[in-house]
């Protein structure tokens, strides 16, 4: 037997464009580097079909991408800046229910942290400036404080690492139960977990895009630890 055949299935939960997926390969490549096998998950609103993706992947992945409707956590759009997709919003939300309630592995990033937070009651800040680089994904300038003690820091073995910064929202209020993992300079929640769920993380950044970095210290070990989880 192949050896991938025994990789853990990962649900992708992506982007899309004009009816079609909109996959970035970074995530599918970060994935199976660190022992996975992603597997996009196609849109629809069949709650049989949602109930299958729930109980056929082994964890799940929420990527980045647009905005999350600002009247998921009781509040209407605020700022020109904000950019949502009903469609995708429908979608994710019916999803997470799902795959929260099998206890499976789920790994969040940027857009991804904000659905995470947002389904289990917490909310956003619409809008805030200077966390959007210029550079590309692999300039990491952004410095990460990790709280002592927590899971992110004691898998990257230090108390600050640097990551890459693309979005103009970020978490508000903190979903009940979740910890915070780590915090920007400027106070920011960058990184949650929920100490409850076997492996359910969310982070701001995007480590999938430095994954291959020969500096990288965190990135591997974090979809890793996730891949781990799935087994």
């Amino acid at each position: 037997m192949k050896e991938y055949t025994n990789r853990p299935k990962i649900g992708m939960l992506s982007s899309r464009a004009d009816g079609f997926l909109k996959v970035n390969h970074t995530y599918i490549n970060a994935v199976w580097r660190a022992g996975g096998w992603c597997i996009p998950l196609g849109y629809t609103e069949d709650e049989e079909q949602i109930k299958a993706y729930a109980e056929m992947c082994d964890g799940f992945l929420f990527s980045g991408g647009v905005d999350v409707d600002p009247k998921y956590y009781g509040e209407e759009i605020a700022f020109d800046s904000v950019e949502i997709d009903t469609v995708r919003d429908g979608f994710e939300m019916a999803v997470f229910p799902h795959a929260f309630a099998t206890g499976k592995p789920i790994f969040g990033i940027c857009r991804g942290i904000q659905v995470m937070n947002v389904c289990r009651g917490g909310s956003l800040y619409q809008h805030i400036d200077g966390h959007r680089q210029d550079q590309p994904g692999t300039t990491r300038e952004q410095p990460l404080n990790l709280t002592k003690g927590g899971y992110l820091q004691q898998l990257a073995g230090k108390d600050r690492v640097f990551v890459n910064t693309f979005h103009h929202q970020n978490i508000k209020d903190l979903a009940p139960g979740f910890v915070v993992e780590g915090t920007s300079d400027d106070g920011y929640i960058e990184a949650i977990r929920d100490p409850a769920h076997k492996f359910f993380i969310g982070v701001q950044f995007h480590p999938e895009i430095y994954i291959t970095q020969d500096d990288d210290d965190h990135s591997l070990k974090l979809f890793e630890a996730f891949i781990e989880a799935c087994k």
